[in-house]
């Protein structure tokens, strides 16, 4: 068993800043929304529809995105209402960690799935 570096507990703990940044980046939702506003703002609806996730999800997402000060929320006061999200700047240095996991998975893919097979052959 290998031992946790002193301090590490420290670093990853509940409330610490690291741990508050791997949980944010570890929601696939918060990933996927990243990478769609990264092209620029995007409706609600758009959003939903582009990463096929339910509202009530995709809210909660965007609505703790924009408590962190990662995503704005802008309503345009029109008939009916408009409303966009964006990455704010601090939301687009998320951009790069999303991209580089994104790279992994592709460099990766059939590495795990070559993995998978052979551990589900061995039960």
């Amino acid at each position: 068993m290998t031992e946790t570096p002193q301090g590490a507990a420290d670093l990853y703990g509940p409330g610490t800043p690291t741990r508050d940044a791997f949980e944010r980046l570890a929601n696939r939702w918060t990933m996927l929304v990243t990478n769609v506003l990264e092209a620029g703002p995007a409706r609600f609806n758009d959003l939903k529809k582009q990463l096929g996730v339910s509202g009530e999800m995709l809210s909660r997402v965007l609505r703790d995105l924009e408590r962190d000060g990662l995503v704005e929320r802008q309503v345009f006061p029109e008939v009916p209402v408009r409303v966009e999200y964006a990455l704010t700047p601090l939301g687009g240095t998320m951009c790069s960690p999303v991209h580089a996991v994104r790279e992994w998975a592709e460099k990766t893919a059939d590495a795990i799935n070559e993995a998978r097979l052979t551990y589900d052959q061995r039960t």
